[in-house]
């Protein structure tokens, strides 16, 4: 059965991990292959169990270890050819695999590519399908507006994981200079609360299990908030699960199955606060 668990989601750094029917592959490396290896342990899980690592693209906290952590565990690198070129110092044979268009087959996924605005050579929304059991999930992140390609296809997912990155009023109000607050808000930047609570629900439909929220702002954000907001807008919406859970910067989340099920420790991170 499809798994997700995300390793870690922030400004500091992002990874994905998803297991599938015949393998599993990793949703960006922004960790070092140390950090990495700590956060798999925290999951019971070994990197050598990883058959291919997936990049949204190339920002440090997404693909920070990316080159050190596929020389080190021998995964396969995927991208965009424009994510892929900026890894300079990545040797050829690991990054020459890329990614584009929808169907494209890894390591027992067939992985659908949404492009999506972001200040980055060329950000991509991914959808993976689990080609043993069919279930999908979509993960949608760092993206400054919601393009018009992408609810129609999260809307075909048993799970999402979609950015919720600030809440409009404390990123107005708090420390962030007024160049930063205007790239983050700005139309290159990333989702606040409401409008990832917008899509989430827009894409919400009756065989959608259960959604993460990810990259939420240590500074302009909170769980609560950003669950509260996300939670409200699907009720309206007519989503009646409760299988909501925002993903942390420093606890593995996870794993979430397809069907919604999930590890208790994931209550245990809810139960603290991340």
């Amino acid at each position: 059965m499809l798994r997700v668990t995300v390793l870690g989601s922030g400004s500091r750094g992002n990874a994905i991990l998803v297991d599938g029917t015949e393998s599993s592959v990793l949703v960006d490396a922004g960790f070092g292959p140390r950090l990495l290896a700590r956060r798999f342990a925290l999951t019971g899980r070994r990197p050598e169990e990883v058959s291919a690592l997936l990049l949204t693209h190339e920002h440090r906290d997404h693909a920070s270890g990316a080159v050190a952590a596929s020389t080190r565990w021998g995964w396969p690198v995927h991208g965009m050819r424009a994510s892929l070129d900026a890894l300079a110092e990545a040797p050829k044979a690991t990054v020459n695999l890329v990614l584009g268009g929808s169907n494209v087959p890894v390591s027992g996924f067939r992985v659908e590519c949404i492009a999506v605005p972001h200040d980055a050579r060329a950000c991509v929304a991914l959808v993976l399908t689990d080609v043993g059991s069919g279930a999908r999930v979509g993960i949608a992140m760092d993206l400054g507006h919601v393009p018009e390609a992408l609810p129609p296809a999260l809307s075909r997912c048993d799970l999402l994981v979609v950015e919720s990155n600030h809440d409009e009023t404390m990123l107005a109000n708090g420390p962030y200079p007024w160049a930063l607050k205007q790239r983050i808000r700005g139309g290159l930047g990333h989702l606040s609360n409401g409008t990832a609570a917008e899509l989430i629900a827009g894409a919400a439909h009756r065989g959608l299990r259960g959604v993460i929220l990810a990259h939420l702002s240590e500074t302009n954000n909170t769980p609560t908030a950003a669950m509260e907001r996300t939670r409200a807008a699907m009720q309206r919406a007519g989503w009646r699960r409760d299988t909501l859970w925002a993903a942390s910067q420093t606890v593995p989340c996870g794993p979430i199955g397809a069907d919604g099920s999930t590890h208790p420790a994931v209550a245990a991170q809810l139960s603290l606060g991340f």
